[in-house]
This record gives C-alpha cells, sequence and structure tokens, in this order.
C-alpha cells in the first residue's frame, strides 16, 4: 500500500508541475511559484492524492474505488465546510490570497492525479457497470477538478452558489 501512496503522490507532483509549466507560458503562475506557496501546496496535494483511498479504512476493501471517494464531491465538501465553519476568512486574513490557492490548487490537483492515475491502470469503480462507464466517471470527475484548480475562486463560488468578489 506503502509504494501504491507515492505512486499516487508522486503522479500528483507531475500534474502540479505541468500545472505550473502550463500556467508560466500562460504568465499567469506567479502566485504558486512562491516557496511558501509550494511548501502549502505540496502536503495538501499529498493529502488530495491520499483521500480517495480513504474509503477502504472507512467501507472496508469491498468498497474500495466507490463513486462517493473517487470523485470531486470531497473537494467540493470540504470548500462548502471550509468556509462554513469560517476557516477561508481565517486563512485568508492571516496568509493572504497565495496560500489560500496555494491549498485549494494542490487539494484539486491531489485529487484529480489519483483519479487520472486510477482510470488509467485499473477503471473499475465499485457500483458502476462496464469499464466505459467507469472510466467516464473517473475522467469527468477529474476534469471538473482540473478546472477547480485552474479556476479555483470561480469554480468553488459557482459550485456553492456564491457571487463572484471582485
Amino acid at each position: 500500500m506503502l509504494s501504491a501512496r507515492f505512486e499516487h503522490f508522486w503522479f500528483g507532483v507531475a500534474f502540479l508541475l505541468a500545472y505550473l509549466w502550463i500556467k508560466r507560458q500562460r504568465q499567469e503562475g506567479g502566485l504558486l511559484l512562491h516557496p511558501l506557496a509550494l511548501a502549502v501546496a505540496l502536503p495538501v496535494l499529498y493529502l488530495g492524492s491520499a483521500l480517495p483511498d480513504w474509503d477502504i479504512k472507512l467501507l472496508g476493501i469491498g468498497a474500495h474505488r466507490n463513486p462517493l471517494f473517487h470523485s470531486a464531491a470531497a473537494y467540493f465538501c470540504l470548500a462548502y465546510l471550509w468556509r462554513r465553519i469560517g476557516l477561508e476568512q481565517a486563512v485568508h486574513n492571516a496568509a493572504g490570497v497565495r496560500l489560500k490557492i496555494a491549498a485549494q490548487v494542490g487539494f484539486a490537483l491531489g485529487l484529480s492525479s489519483h483519479l487520472v492515475l486510477d482510470m488509467l491502470q485499473y477503471g473499475d469503480v465499485r457500483w458502476l457497470s462496464g469499464s466505459t462507464l467507469d472510466k467516464a466517471w473517473l475522467g469527468g470527475n477529474a476534469a471538473i477538478l482540473g478546472l477547480a484548480a485552474w479556476y479555483p475562486q470561480r469554480a468553488r463560488r459557482r459550485a456553492l452558489g456564491l457571487r463572484s468578489t471582485g
């Protein structure tokens, strides 16, 4: 299990590097290239790459790769809770936008990379029949998470039904 965890994490790091390279080419990437932002993004990326496999610990191996854990739902649930309990404003006031976005991007890319790697290696999602539907589920949710990472403020606000501020 430990080697699979590192495999998912390094695949997530590759996603983050590709993300930073593309953002840099488009001259939008300066925000996350700060060493402090990367120091926040990497542990959160690890958390995002590990979270889908928590279904084994919580529900048992028979429920591994179920649609609830292997989807974008975790990102949006945590974004909702983050805002609901007031952590969004506390982090914004204490650390600024850079670290808040680094955490959001790291988590979204970690989850997305996990889903893409599972799609490429296994493609089996419990309770969904057929390899094509499984891979479409994983790929579609990975794409949603990719968009959430690309536009961290807009995507999360739209999903939560909030108006954009500035």
